[in-house]
């Protein structure tokens, strides 16, 4: 089963109470907070009620590695390693981010490592517009380019 990697892009002013809900559930609090979800029909729903918020698309494992890496925290605020990865009960952090993105750990049922991750903004910005779906030249919605632009994030 492939994971997607989730992003929210808009801010939280005017935001209606559903998507505002639709967000708090996927953890996503912040502009530029993201999430690793399973690719299954309740979160589809969740990610199109919320898609004028959010850009998504599907993870590979180096990109999630360098999440975890550079980007995950702990419940104390430690970086992630392969020590958090031992606690968690996994022999090293590549076998972990393989659990998560095979889809046999959730990443929300982690007891140590936050759900979530707290991302800056790209760098040299976004190349489309942050206000259109991404097919009408914005990042919005599904994004194929997403691995790209998480790169610049980290």
């Amino acid at each position: 089963m492939s994971q997607l990697l989730v992003i929210r892009i808009r801010g939280t002013i005017n935001v209606r109470y559903d998507v505002k809900r639709t967000l708090e559930l996927l953890r996503l609090k912040r502009r530029y907070s993201a999430t690793i979800v399973p690719k299954n029909e309740y979160y589809l729903g969740m990610l199109h009620k919320a898609k004028d918020h959010i850009m998504w698309g599907e993870i590979d494992f180096e990109t999630a590695k360098q999440l975890l890496l550079k980007r995950g925290k702990t419940v104390g605020g430690r970086r992630v390693d392969d020590s958090i990865a031992k606690l968690e009960g996994f022999d090293n952090l590549d076998e972990l981010v393989k659990a998560i993105l095979d889809g046999s750990k959730k990443f929300s049922e982690l007891k140590i490592i936050k759900p979530y991750f707290n991302l800056a903004p790209p760098k040299g910005g976004f190349k489309r517009s942050t206000k259109k779906p991404y097919q009408q030249k914005g990042v919005l919605g599904e994004n194929k380019e997403i691995l790209s632009i998480v790169a610049r994030m980290i």
